[in-house]
C-alpha cells in the first residue's frame, strides 16, 4: 500500500507508473497507426513503390493514424500534471 500512498512529490508513484504506461502504450498504438497507413498507400510492386490514394481502407488508416496521435498528445500533456485521484484526497 505504501507504493500507492506515498505523496511527497504530490502525486504517487502507483499513478506517476499508470501514466508512463498509459503513454506508452499510446505510443506503440500510434506506431502501429502510422505502419498501417504507409501499408495501406503504398504498394510494392516489382518496378519500385507505387501510391495508392482513395480506398476506403487508406482513408480509416489515416483517421485511425490521427486519432491514436492527438489521444497520444493529449495523455502526454497531462504526464506532467496532477491527477485527479492525487487531487481528490
Amino acid at each position: 500500500m505504501g507504493l500507492l500512498h506515498s505523496k511527497k512529490n504530490g502525486c504517487s508513484a502507483g499513478c506517476i507508473l499508470m501514466k508512463w504506461l498509459v503513454m506508452v502504450l499510446l505510443f506503440l498504438a500510434t506506431v502501429a497507426a502510422l505502419i498501417g497507413t504507409f501499408t495501406t498507400h503504398f504498394m510494392r510492386l516489382p518496378s519500385g513503390l507505387e501510391m495508392q490514394f482513395g480506398s476506403t481502407g487508406g482513408s480509416l488508416a489515416i483517421l485511425a493514424f490521427v486519432a491514436s496521435v492527438s489521444v497520444w498528445v493529449k495523455h502526454t500533456i497531462k504526464l506532467g500534471q496532477k491527477c485527479e485521484v492525487c487531487n481528490g484526497r
